[in-house]
């Protein structure tokens, strides 16, 4: 056989070249590039998050707007349990699970954790069905399981489900949890860094098979449970201004969107804050929140600012008269038109703000800042703060802006009697209403808030005073001005929508043309929008509550009034929240007995019996039961109306079904009216 040298000596330097990079190889490993500790550590070992629970929202009373439920799935390490552990039981353990989940047989339990110890596997999920609490403690008592995680080889992963008891109350307010991640929008959203908490660290490493196991032996960190949040709203007042809204939404095809926000006068607390769209189909959705993220030009209900500093300063009293010019011209501009004036030779200044002349209070900003336009937006801005943007506990809230002289744009001589009577500046509803309670709250204006505290296990562990951010105007001011809104409701525009309103309310009516997407009143298609509001407060000898309704048009060819869709709004939100409140109505007649309150305790039944939750909130009735042992199963919203079993007789199965309403909305719901 002829040797082919040539072939051998290829190999020969093949194996040079393999031998020289294989010494090359050792000295770089021990000499040049030796690899410490850690670097060996971290390819045998690793850390595993531990989730932590996030904090609730609670209401102004205490009951719960958000918060979440722990649940469970089931893992096991199927190497984990002695060999005549696992053959003894694992029959048992299959018809278990089985059982639990009821959606295989216990043969193919078996078969699936067989196999995967067979192949040396120490993690397989079983199921990714959630169990509850109560199911998760009843799973580590089956048979391999009750000896833990270290004899049987159960693992426990814990997950959460955010729940909104209510529903979609408050739903753009509160903000809202999708997959794990809060949207940046609402209390969830601002508040994400106090609710979320702290998760836990639980080291890990890798075993000769190649799988994950805990490591017992290195530190483990607990989670932190996040802290929860309690805010102002007022569940009660809030459903009443969404049904409110929701009627006069629902009357007019034409009516396309809207907002509400009420406010405690005298801390500026926000009780409801509502932003609702209607789409094609008649159906209602918070999907923007109007009363802090649109600006626009608010109309008449910014008379009363212009009204304030008149009166403040003695330029004119209410009582005053001035000539009553339908056509008033101003500069070389077009004349200002005001057709409410035709049936007046002279009016007196109340009487133009109770039917909201616009060619009044032009006139008189002309007649006292005409000469100095820049003091009268600097007195607006700095001393009656209409346009104060201040910091609000929620993102998106939009700057609101006056416009000025020196702005360094174009300032027009007619700029100056528009902004009197509300256009040529930029409001939000939510900087409106909070000039409109300075002005109920005695001249005081205070900043708006929707956080109270934040708690710890029950316990506040900071809470957030009132802010003020001083005088709006003098204290001899407050009565005339409340006054001259109290004439607009008795007098003026508002006075058919309030006669015989049950609470006295005080307020302005306001309509303002929006601007359309090209920039102009009216649109490519000849159309305009408009948005109505009613900004107020009751009752009128001693505010409580300050309030602004907005309603917004669709594009249309038909005029729109502040006074016809907003007002009744406010007088429907007035008279629920004065039924409501058993301090504004008549004390009990001489004789009257209070109803009995049932108090059920655990001493009053037996240990076996059923507790009774009717009237709890969702998470407190979930609380009681689970510490009882009981599995929770539930429907609908609001507070519990009925249980299954029945309070005081047995579950056999520890089962127990609630069921969720929230009373006062199911009845005015049947009342609703559909969308035309």
């Amino acid at each position: 056989m002829k040797l082919n040298l040539s072939k051998v000596g290829f190999a020969y330097v093949v194996f040079i070249i393999l031998g020289i990079v294989a010494v090359i190889r050792i000295i770089d490993l021990q000499f040049i590039r030796k690899p410490d500790g850690s670097e060996v550590i971290a390819r045998t070992s690793r850390e595993r998050e531990i989730p932590c629970t996030r904090g609730s929202i609670l209401a102004s009373d205490g009951r719960y707007l958000a918060f979440s439920i722990p649940e469970y799935r089931l893992a096991m390490d199927c190497m984990q349990a002695a060999d005549t552990l696992f053959d003894n039981n694992i029959d048992a353990l299959a018809d278990s699970l089985a059982l639990l989940y009821g959606d295989r047989k216990a043969s193919e339990y078996k078969k699936l954790i067989v196999s995967q110890r067979e192949s040396g596997r120490q993690y397989t999920t079983l199921n990714k069905k959630l169990l509850t609490y109560q199911q998760m403690k009843r799973a580590g008592k089956f048979p391999i399981f009750e000896k833990g995680q270290r004899g049987g080889g159960l693992i426990v992963e814990k997950f959460e489900r955010r729940q909104y008891p209510y529903d979609k109350l408050a739903f753009r307010t509160l903000g809202h949890i999708r997959g794990n991640e809060p949207q940046q929008v609402g209390i969830e959203g601002s508040c994400d860094s106090i609710l979320r908490g702290t998760p836990g660290v639980q080291p890990i490493r890798k075993t000769e098979h190649n799988n994950w196991i805990e490591d017992t032996e290195a530190r483990r960190i607990e989670p932190v449970d996040g802290t929860d949040v309690q805010v102002t709203i007022d569940i009660d007042i809030q459903d009443i201004s969404e049904r409110a809204l929701r009627h006069q939404l629902a009357k007019s095809q034409e009516l396309e969107a809207g907002c509400v926000v009420v406010m405690e006068t005298a801390t500026g607390e926000i009780k409801a804050m509502v932003n609702m769209r209607k789409d094609e189909h008649g159906r209602f959705g918070e999907e923007y929140n109007y009363a802090i993220g649109k600006k626009g030009e608010p109309g008449s209900v910014f008379k009363l600012a212009t009204l304030t500093m008149l009166l403040d300063e003695n330029k004119i009293g209410l009582d005053d008269e001035i000539k009553a010019v339908v056509r008033w011209q101003y500069g070389k501009g077009q004349p200002f038109e005001d057709t409410y004036l035709r049936n007046y030779d002279r009016i007196s200044v109340i009487r133009g703000f109770e039917i909201s002349s616009n060619n009044v209070f032009r006139m008189l900003a002309a007649r006292f800042y005409g000469s100095d336009p820049g003091y009268f937006v600097d007195h607006l801005n700095n001393q009656l703060k209409i346009s104060r943007n201040y910091r609000f506990d929620i993102a998106g809230m939009a700057k609101a802006h006056i416009k000025h002289p020196n702005d360094g744009g174009y300032w027009a001589m007619a700029d100056l009697p528009q902004i009197a009577m509300g256009y040529t500046c930029e409001l939000t509803p939510l900087h409106t209403l909070t000039y409109y309670n300075a002005v109920a709250n005695n001249g005081v204006m205070v900043q708006p808030r929707l956080v109270k505290n934040y708690q710890k296990d029950g316990v506040i562990i900071k809470e957030f005073p009132v802010i003020d951010l001083g005088r709006v105007c003098k204290e001899e001011t407050v009565p005339k001005l409340h006054r001259a809104m109290r004439g607009v409701v008795l007098n003026g525009t508002g006075r058919h929508i309030f006669k015989d309103c049950k609470v006295e309310v005080a307020g302005k009516t306001g309509t303002a043309r929006v601007v359309r997407p090209n920039g102009k009143y009216i649109g490519a298609d000849g159309k305009k929008q408009h948005q109505a509001t009613f900004a107020g407060f009751f009752p009128f000898g001693n505010p409580k509550y300050t309030v602004i309704a907005v309603i917004y048009s669709a594009p249309t060819h038909n005029n729109f009034y502040g006074a016809t869709w907003a007002g009744p709004v406010v007088r429907e939100i007035a008279e629920e929240i004065y039924a409501n409140s058993p301090e504004w109505n008549e004390p009990l007649k001489a004789g009257g007995k209070l109803p009995e309150i049932k108090e059920y305790t655990t001493r009053e039944r037996g240990a076996d019996e059923v507790p009774d939750v009717t009237g709890m909130g969702l998470r407190d009735a979930v609380v009681c039961l689970e510490k009882g042992g009981y599995e929770v199963s539930f429907e609908g919203h609001g507070k519990v109306t009925a249980q299954s079993p029945a309070a005081g007789s047995v579950s056999e199965d520890k089962k127990i079904k609630l069921t969720l309403t929230e009373p006062s909305r199911k009845k005015n719901e049947e009342k609703s009216e559909p969308a035309a």
